[in-house]
């Protein structure tokens, strides 16, 4: 190409076959338009058959794919550093090789970096596989400022930059990091920026998640994460004095890069390895853990840093392990009963109230029993009892309602609200809470006629509050009663395949209404 093209993407390539082909077949796809994009794939020493798929593809598209092989580096950046120093592009975009775009991904992003004069633009994200994207793409935003809590979540370097920022600010990419060596990169640039544009109106980016796992950030250990860092708290460190920014900032780095040191898979090495993984965290929060950051953190990483902090390996190992913990309701504020919990250590490491606790909730909440009470005089009800892993639960904090299905609709999904949105459901069971040690059994009777007066399907609700919100979840099916005769009429109730309640009711007809049927006539009402 003799002309300067718009936007030079780069490649990193190091055994991502067979992930790699479609990353290159969405460059070719690209609707951008021909010699307005070069794409430099830099094979970093691949065995896998990566550097003959990027020949191919070179020699199938000479003017647009350029390949550069070298020995392995051992990470990102030294690929990502030669494929810069090639770069003639106004704008420099970096790709995984296990990634790919959306076809007018980069017509749409050199489009709008151009029309509003921004330096770094984040086209919208999405993950494949499981794989995660951040949360900054709700809205478009012209012009969004750095940083902030959700765009502190967003410093990789799948971005479209201003080349003339990075060869102004001489931004390259640290060296001699396992893995994160973008985050440097990316958070010198946004923060140098004078504009930073989110595109959120199309699918841009699809950031795969292997099937084998083999992505650098879920193949890397607790040492070099904690290295890393290292690394990035001095990026920020040279950027930001004390203040928001760099608490924003600091924040992100215990909440992503040392959660990740303290996950259930490094409990697989053996114990002094284990040691010097959490050792590692220890000395890192030493030097950068504030209250104010430890405070902010959600329950589950804040126990795990402050265990790791303490040296106490044993009680962290055993955290790392639980998988729903149970919770305790006391004065208004709610506690998670992680390993430790009321044994000498802060009550407020445990305190989860102002969190949204309803996957961990959901997870301890067991059924017990369904069964057919009560008798003609006083009225028939569904008994449906089940236990909570909660303790110190208030009466009034605990309901059971049913919620009518209409047409194909199936039982809502588990949601949390503030305590001041909820509203109760259709239909309402009478409660009554027996506490059982750490745990509460939760025994709810439904009203039978006022279900059997809407046949149908209905979702079987129970409905908690803890601290400011309710937990509004749908309760599952235990073997139940079919075939009972109730009131009113003859009421057949089982559980559906979705766990929600089938409720048929046919009262017994007269004599004079089956003769009636039978001869095609309507009864009289007489």
């Amino acid at each position: 190409m003799s002309t300067v093209p718009d936007v030079s993407v780069v490649i990193p390539v190091y055994n991502t076959m067979p992930y790699l082909t479609a990353c290159l077949d969405s460059m070719v796809a690209q609707t951008i338009g021909a010699g307005r994009v070069e794409v430099i794939a830099v094979d970093d020493g691949s065995t896998d058959g990566s550097g003959a798929e990027l020949d191919r593809f070179a020699a199938e598209h000479p003017d647009l794919v350029r390949v550069v092989h070298q020995a392995n580096s051992g990470g990102p950046a030294v690929p990502c550093n030669a494929g810069l120093e090639l770069a003639r592009g106004r704008y420099v975009f970096f790709i995984g090789s296990d990634d790919y775009f959306g076809p007018e991904a980069l017509e749409r992003m050199v489009g709008r970096a151009d029309e509003l004069g921004s330096d770094v633009l984040l086209g919208k994200m999405v993950g494949v596989n499981g794989r995660k994207a951040p949360g900054v793409f709700e809205e478009d935003v012209a012009d969004a400022p750095f940083p902030t809590p959700e765009l502190a979540w967003a410093l990789s370097n799948t971005k479209l930059f201003r080349r003339e920022l990075v060869e102004a600010e001489g931004l390259r990419f640290p060296e001699g990091m396992a893995v994160c060596s973008d985050v440097p990169f990316t958070l010198r640039a946004m923060a140098k920026a004078s504009k930073i544009t989110i595109l959120s109106d199309y699918d841009c980016y699809y950031a795969v998640k292997r099937e084998t796992g083999g992505n650098l950030i879920y193949s890397t250990g607790p040492v070099e994460w904690v290295h890393a860092a290292e690394r990035i708290v001095a990026a920020i460190e040279s950027l930001y004095g004390p203040g928001p920014e760099r608490e924003a900032l600091m924040y992100r780095v215990f909440s992503r890069e040392i959660a990740k040191c303290v996950q259930p898979e490094f409990l697989a090495a053996d114990a002094p390895e284990r040691e010097k993984f959490w050792d590692a965290v220890a000395g890192f929060c030493d030097a950068h853990l504030t209250e104010a950051i430890r405070a902010q953190l959600p329950t589950e990483k804040r126990v795990k840093v402050s265990l790791a902090q303490a040296r106490e390996w044993r009680l962290l190992e055993a955290v790392i392990r639980e998988d729903a913990p149970g919770f305790l309701v006391e004065d208004g504020r709610v506690f998670v009963r992680y390993a430790g919990f009321r044994e000498g250590r802060p009550d407020e490491w445990y305190e989860a109230t102002a969190e949204r606790v309803v996957g961990r909730l959901v997870k301890g909440i067991d059924p017990v029993d369904l069964a057919w009470a009560g008798d003609r005089a006083a009225g028939f009800f569904l008994e449906y009892w089940f236990r909570v892993p909660v303790a110190g639960l208030e009466p009034e904090a605990v309901g059971v309602s049913a919620e009518r299905l209409v047409r194909a609709k199936g039982p809502a999904a588990r949601r949390s609200v503030p305590v001041a949105e909820f509203h109760p459901h259709d239909v309402a069971a009478e409660v009554e809470l027996r506490p059982d040690g750490d745990t509460t059994v939760v025994a709810a009777r439904l009203p039978l006629a006022e279900v059997a007066a809407a046949p149908g399907r209905w979702s079987l609700r129970g409905h908690l509050r803890m601290g400011p919100f309710v937990y509004d979840v749908p309760l599952t099916a235990v073997k139940g009663p079919v075939e009972r005769q109730g009131r009113p009429g003859s009421v057949t109730v089982d559980w559906g395949p979705k766990s929600h309640l089938v409720v048929h009711s046919a009262g017994r007809p007269s004599l004079k209404r089956r003769v009636a049927n039978l001869v095609g006539l309507k009864p009289s009402r007489k």
